[in-house]
């Protein structure tokens, strides 16, 4: 339920929560204008966020960052007092902003991944670039379809991603590798037949 009124974007009067349920939209009771919004689940919400709280006395502890705001937590970092504007909780634990930055760029927070691997790019570019030279397909392929199978569960990017770059990669390296052998065959009954 909306706990929020929605005003009309050409009068600013309220309006009914039930337009926000209808799939054409609806008219404003006011002005008439046709109105059609999208509500998102977070205009349910009844408590958005805390207010930082001013100081109420001089003995009483103030924010690092803000001097006009009470104290409520410290980070568990510098220990600096932080405002409820300031403390960012991340794995059960208060950090001020600039803790959790160089927490966050040197990568002591497991929670926050900004970046993964590629091991699907990593496969398909073990097949690919050695190719360009052949010789290095005697080593890459293989490390190749070593590489798609033992990452193929790997968590693969923070954005969605199929898996045809393993799928591409496995059938460049099986090719690869039917090559390579088809070379060396070919080598050994070329030997052979001059040889006799």
């Amino acid at each position: 339920m909306i706990t929020q009124p929605i005003l009309c974007g050409a009068c600013s009067h309220p309006l009914p929560p039930a337009i926000a349920t209808y799939f054409q939209g609806g008219d404003c009771p006011s002005c008439g204008t046709h109105v059609e919004m999208k509500v998102f689940p977070a205009i349910a919400q009844k408590n958005v966020g805390a207010r930082p709280e001013t100081l109420g006395a001089d003995t009483e502890a103030s924010c690092f960052y803000h001097a006009q705001n009470r104290a409520v937590s410290h980070c568990a970092g510098c220990g600096r007092f932080l405002c409820s504007l300031c403390e960012l909780e991340t794995s059960g634990r208060m950090l001020c902003p600039s803790c959790f930055d160089s927490n966050l760029r040197g990568r002591k927070v497991p929670q926050l991944e900004t970046s993964r691997t590629l091991h699907d790019s990593i496969a398909l570019a073990l097949t690919i670039y050695p190719a360009l030279m052949f010789w290095p397909i005697v080593i890459t392929a293989p490390l190749a379809l070593y590489w798609t199978v033992h990452h193929w569960k790997s968590p693969r990017s923070v954005l969605p991603r199929t898996r045809i770059r393993f799928y591409l990669a496995a059938l460049f390296a099986v090719g690869e590798i039917a090559v390579v052998i088809s070379v060396v065959v070919f080598l050994i009954v070329v030997s052979r037949v001059q040889h006799e």
